[in-house]
């Protein structure tokens, strides 16, 4: 029970990691000192090196990575296939294009089946096989040593690089050679108890203010409740949902396990409260059953069903039907729905036959990879490879937007961005509302939010 009740740890971290109009800027033409090179940069030094095994995972023709996802547990079975497919997507499309440092990228897959024991063992091995590890997606990986005290060819520990989708616990989040590609809010050191401090945007809040007036806005947060990691991830957004305005007029815990009648007493607070706001910080199907529970009681004082990216999802469409219309959602990429007005946006959908919020991550996090391999490569060629060199340029790519593809992100602070995509269901299609004009994002500020996350919780 514990690990499926944990499922929907992940779902809150997509929550964080979208949440937060603002300033209007162009995704393309956004400012950024790392850009992700989609083509060879050693065509020269191709054909005038020797090349080498430089380091563990590299040899003189392929550079292999490590993507662990938990994709095979009977729980979920098929949970994170997207970021494996995200990291085949983006290895296949580098290949086409020249692959990295003169050598052609091999993908390996190691299922972490929702157990910490088993995203243990792939890291183990991915340390003894592969020079990093790519779209890492686990939500039981709780121990960071097998990756940190990872030896390189020479024996010393420099550690394996992890560039991942999700960071579920904070040893990952603060880990020294783990960045994800869009990296959590909370600042480190820390623990994983106790006080902790929060950057989070206030895109969502200054759209929904400006919109529906300063000071109308109050209404229900929904907090996962199932584990204390699936609390934290929610209780930061909401506090600083507050702290921009939003009046919080009641709030409950909510299990991945609850079916539509348990929504019943919600909506009822919904009710009683004439409430103009509503966000539920669980998956998709939690917010179908809250809107459709809401439909059933005749709710109609909400303005703004709010949710983050685990709303993207078309199965959110399909099973919510005329209940979920009008409900916003916010991403930290261009929405497929771009598609033709972004060329990574077009590249990710023509090599990814199964897209989605996943797999866009997990390609992302390859093109992080593919940056810093190339950097490593323009400093000291194609034998400059090894996984301290990596290591090194991924900690200086700090203004990453994959040619506009997300909002630019400070990958080696682990800084998220301040840019987001609002989108709006109407008539049944995930439509652009903040801003209207494809290709490009909405950007704002931040505000710092300072808390115990779990002792926080109300609900």
């Amino acid at each position: 029970m514990k690990r499926l009740s944990a499922v929907t740890i992940v779902l809150v971290l997509l929550v964080a990691s979208a949440c937060g109009g603002g300033k209007k800027v162009d995704a393309g033409l956004a400012p950024s000192t790392t850009v992700a090179t989609n083509t060879p940069t050693t065509s020269d030094a191709c054909s005038t090196t020797k090349l080498q095994s430089t380091d563990v995972g590299v040899t003189p023709t392929t550079i292999t990575v490590t993507v662990v996802a938990d994709t095979g547990s009977p729980i979920r079975p098929g949970l994170f296939q997207g970021s494996v497919d995200g990291v085949e997507a983006w290895a296949a499309f580098m290949n086409a294009n020249g692959g990295l440092a003169c050598r052609k990228i091999v993908v390996k897959a190691a299922d972490s089946k929702l157990s910490a024991d088993d995203a243990r063992n792939a890291i183990t091995t991915a340390c003894s096989d592969s020079f990093s590890l790519v779209g890492t997606t686990a939500l039981f990986l709780d121990n960071m040593q097998p990756a940190e005290q990872c030896k390189d060819k020479a024996g010393k520990p420099v550690g394996l690089p992890d560039l991942a989708v999700l960071q579920t616990n904070p040893v990952q989040q603060c880990s020294p050679i783990s960045f994800a590609a869009l990296p959590n809010s909370g600042s480190c050191p820390y623990s994983g108890s106790g006080v902790r401090s929060y950057v989070e945007p206030t895109v969502t809040q200054t759209y929904y203010l400006d919109k529906y007036g300063k000071t109308s806005l109050h209404g229900l947060f929904l907090v996962p409740s199932d584990a204390p990691a699936a609390i934290a991830g929610s209780t930061p957004l909401f506090a600083a949902d507050v702290q921009m305005g939003i009046k919080k007029d009641a709030e409950f815990g909510v299990s991945a396990l609850s079916t539509q009648p348990s929504y019943t007493p919600y909506v009822q607070s919904i009710k009683t409260h004439q409430s103009t706001y509503a966000r539920d910080g669980s998956d998709y199907a939690s917010n179908v059953f809250m809107r459709k529970e809401a439909q059933v009681q005749g709710v109609s004082t909400v303005k703004v069903w709010d949710c983050s990216l685990q709303c993207y999802d078309p199965r959110f469409i399909s099973t919510g039907g005329s209940a979920v219309e009008g409900q916003y959602l916010w991403l930290q990429f261009l929405p497929f729905e771009d598609k033709g007005t972004n060329q990574e946006l077009d590249n990710f959908l023509q090599y990814d036959k199964t897209p989605d919020a996943f797999g866009t991550q997990a390609w992302v996090a390859g093109q992080v990879f593919a940056t810093a391999v190339n950097d490593v490569v323009t400093k000291s060629g194609p034998n400059g490879l090894t996984r301290q060199a990596l290591l090194d340029a991924i900690r200086g790519i700090t203004n990453f937007d994959d040619h506009g593809f997300i909002s630019p992100t400070n990958i080696g602070g682990k800084v998220p961005g301040k840019c987001l995509v609002g989108m709006q269901v109407k008539d049944g299609k995930f439509v652009r509302v903040d801003p209207e004009t494809p290709g490009k994002f909405a950007c704002g500020g931040s505000i710092t939010v300072t808390l115990d996350p779990v002792k926080a919780y109300s609900g």
